[in-house]
This record gives structure tokens, sequence and C-alpha cells, in this order.
């Protein structure tokens, strides 16, 4: 069956869920947003180099997975996909996202990773309902102080960018769990990130981090501090070696 008939049989049946994974597309044909009543569709594996901007018809999205493209830009009207909350572009090719992403506010679950960003927007500190935000082995150098507004994530991937520094404002996320930034060029660890509420697992290895602030010993949910393969200098903090419950590797 080929594309065209794959997309007149969802049609006809008025199907939610449409996978059109790994068929070598490189363009998609418009008859795919006369779907008004999908809400999932799952493109991954193809040849994809954009997404046209009528992809905002599809007015009823929930789940929009594009992984495994060739995407090198996405279109403005992605941000008229009003009810969407799940978001997978991971492994393409995109340098940036556009600023009018921040008006999807139902957005639980992001995945941009294995791309070519090199900044993220201030308006992300409008996912105030992402869960799950995974931005690793791409090419930023630095992190908006507005993402310490996602109240409610609590998993942040940021692995494998060219990372100097961490915002202070991240230690507003209450909610977070996991925060994994190994393989950047961080020099130094907030003061900040001692007032985690809820942190559990901090990994830092392969960075460029001498020291670890006394106040992480204030994380009273802290279990988990990596920081192998950093240049430190001397001992950590006997408040952080002698926390109860604190595994710290080196």
């Amino acid at each position: 069956m080929n594309i065209l008939e794959c997309i007149a049989k969802a049609k006809a049946d008025k199907v939610k869920s449409l996978d059109l994974s790994d068929k070598h597309i490189r363009l998609l044909p418009p008859e795919l947003f006369e779907l008004e009543s999908l809400e999932e569709l799952k493109l991954d594996e193809n040849l994809l180099v954009e997404l046209p901007e009528e992809i905002c018809q599809l007015k009823n999205l929930r789940n929009l997975s594009v992984s495994e493209n060739d995407l090198m830009m996405l279109p403005d009207s992605l941000c008229e996909l009003s009810k969407l909350e799940n978001l997978y572009l991971g492994y393409n090719s995109l340098s940036e996202i556009p600023e009018t992403l921040g008006k999807l506010i139902h957005l639980q679950k992001v995945n941009i990773a294995r791309n070519q960003l090199l900044d993220l927007p201030d308006s992300i500190g409008n996912w105030v309902n992402v869960t799950k935000l995974s931005l690793h082995d791409n090419m930023l150098s630095a992190i908006p102080e507005t993402m310490g507004k996602l109240c409610n994530l609590s998993k942040l991937y940021l692995d494998n960018n060219d990372l100097v520094s961490l915002p202070s404002s991240l230690s507003q996320m209450d909610k977070l769990e996991i925060l994994m930034a190994s393989g950047n060029k961080l020099a130094a660890i907030p003061e900040s990130f001692g007032s985690f509420r809820n942190l559990r697992e901090l990994i830092l290895d392969e960075n460029e981090i001498e020291y670890a602030p006394a106040s992480l010993a204030d994380c009273k949910t802290l279990q988990i501090l990596s920081l192998v393969s950093n240049p430190l200098v001397g001992d950590l903090p006997k408040s952080l070696t002698g926390k109860p419950g604190l595994r710290i590797e080196t």
C-alpha cells in the first residue's frame, strides 16, 4: 500500500492514529492534511527536510513524532496545534526552534535531542506542563533563564552540548528529579542548586568543574551526585561527603 492509499484508507476509516514511519517520504502529500480526526501522527525514519505550513490543519493532533529525518527548520504554523501534548523531533538537523513554539502550552514531553541547536527561545518558559525535556547532543552554549519556569518538569537532559554554565533559575523547578548535563564545558555548579526540592540525581560528568558547593548538602532529596572526569581541586565539602543517603561518584 503506497502513501496515498494509506492516507485514503485512514480518511475513510476516520482513524485517530496514523503511522507513516520508514516510508522513504521526502514530501508530505496535501491529502494528509485533510485527516482532521488525527490525534497521533508518526513520521519517523523518513527523508523529510521540512514540514509544510499546512501541518497546522491537523487541529486535533496530540502526538507528533518526526524523529530521524533531515529536518532543517520548523514552520511557525506548528504553534497552531494547540492540543499538542507530545512532540518528538530527535535526530534531525534543526539549528533553531521558532519562538512561536512557546504557544504550545499543553506540551508534556518534548524531545529535540541530537540536532544542531545553537540556542533556545525564551518562550520555552511557557511550557509549564512539560514533564520530560530532552535536549542532549546539540550545540547549545546557553540555557535561557526562563527554563526555571517549567514547574512540572521532572527530567531534564542536557548532555553533550557546549554549555559553559547553568542558570541558577533551574533550582526553581520544584518537581525536577533528574538533571543530566555531562559532556559540556561547565566550570561551576550554581550555589542555588541546594534549594532543589525533589532533585534525586545530578549527573555532571566530563565537564570543567573544580569545586562542588557545600550548599548542595541542603538538597534533602539528592541521592546521586556524579562528577566523574572533572578537574576537581582538593577534597569535596564534608557537608557533602558526610551527607546520609548521598552517593558521590568522582
